[in-house]
């Protein structure tokens, strides 16, 4: 690559597939070439036509002795540093080498505060992807810290009560944007959903993880009768009870674009890709909150509630609520999310991918200039 082109590096995180959709949706309007640094590509498809290059590292997960993992947290700075792991020897080894290789104008890091800390050691500048949740612990703290600036992907009416001062000083906040950018408007949408006796209600499962919920769906189903309910992402468990006449199971959805489309509400977990989607179309829609790191998904919940862009709950309802639950979803308000999605979030996310770049590249020319 030219020296008189700056160059950028992309961080992605392996868990899940929001990070990568965010990555690919940023990458089709980002104007200079790019690396993904990553791991676990073999359960990732990475042969998007907008990446220049997309590098494997070790994952810092696999092969961790057990005595290894007993010290994993004794670093506060760092959420994951377990001893006596050659997996994670390796992988600091292959990121740095790369990086003192390629010398990176700016990467991008989303998001791994230990991938942070190395960039910031290595003498890269970064830009830190931010996450909901509560991020208010040492490591993501020095991580921000760490950072040139932070992208939020979401608007700043979305932020959370709970942000540090500094976290929003340091933050470039985006509108939305999603991977799925193709559903019917909304009017067609409406206009195909009048048409039905009878309301569907799409229940929208994710790869990051869920418990065993088939009960939870099956006492739902059976209090609001008066709803079809279809659940995308899980295949039937009826070996465990029996399945009510009105819930179809219809697995793995790769686009769910249409069931999308025809849906009443939609149920689906608060992860940040999926309610972004849904935002995007104007969708009613019901968030229930996961499990995971940091309160995540509880936090965005609480946003989502907030901000009355969805009904947002903090765990799966008891089964006497969903008739209400229902009901309050059905009477949401949409049209707030035409802020959210008032100019798109991934070109400006690439806009300042690029002034930064630039930034960069020109203090290390200045620099390289001055040593000859």
């Amino acid at each position: 690559m030219s020296d008189h082109q700056p160059r950028v590096g992309f961080y992605t995180h392996y868990h899940g597939m929001g990070h990568k959709h965010r990555t690919e949706a940023i990458l089709q309007q980002l104007s200079i070439p790019a690396t993904v640094i990553t791991s676990r590509l073999h359960q990732l498809d990475w042969s998007g036509p907008t990446l220049t290059n997309v590098i494997g590292i070790d994952c810092d997960n696999d092969d961790v002795p057990v005595r290894g993992m007993q010290h994993a947290q004794e670093v506060s700075a760092l959420h994951h540093a377990p001893l006596w792991t050659d997996s994670i020897t390796r992988r600091v080894a292959q990121y740095t080498r790369w990086l003192d290789k390629t010398r990176p104008d700016v990467m991008v890091v989303d998001v791994s505060a230990e991938i942070s800390m190395l960039t910031r050691l290595a003498s890269i500048p970064q830009i830190v992807m931010r996450q909901h949740g509560r991020r208010d612990d040492p490591a993501h703290l020095a991580a921000y810290e760490a950072a040139h600036s932070l992208l939020a992907p979401f608007p700043e009416s979305m932020e959370d009560d709970i942000t540090p001062d500094f976290v929003r000083d340091k933050t470039i906040y985006l509108d939305g944007f999603c991977r799925q950018q193709t559903i019917e408007s909304s009017n067609q949408t409406q206009r195909t959903k009048s048409k039905r006796e009878r309301p569907t209600i799409v229940v929208m499962f994710g790869r990051g993880g869920t418990g065993d919920v088939h009960q939870h769906l099956r006492d739902a189903a059976t209090l609001v009768s008066h709803a079809d309910w279809v659940v995308l992402g899980k295949d039937d468990d009826s070996n465990s009870g029996r399945t009510p006449a009105n819930l179809f199971f219809a697995g793995w959805q790769n686009l769910p674009n249409q069931w999308i489309a025809n849906a009443s509400v939609v149920v689906t977990s608060a992860g940040h890709n999926c309610v972004m989607e849904l935002g995007h179309v104007q969708c009613r829609f019901i968030a229930i909150a996961e499990d995971r790191p940091f309160e995540e998904q509880i936090r965005k919940a609480k946003v989502l509630g907030r901000e009355r862009l969805a009904i947002g709950l903090t765990a799966w309802p008891a089964p006497s609520q969903w008739p209400t639950l229902i009901d309050e979803a059905m009477s949401l308000d949409p049209s707030p999310w035409r802020n959210v999605f008032e100019h798109d979030g991934a070109e400006q996310a690439a806009k300042h991918i690029t002034e930064v770049a630039h930034w960069s590249h020109e203090a290390r020319m200045s620099r390289e200039l001055l040593t000859l």
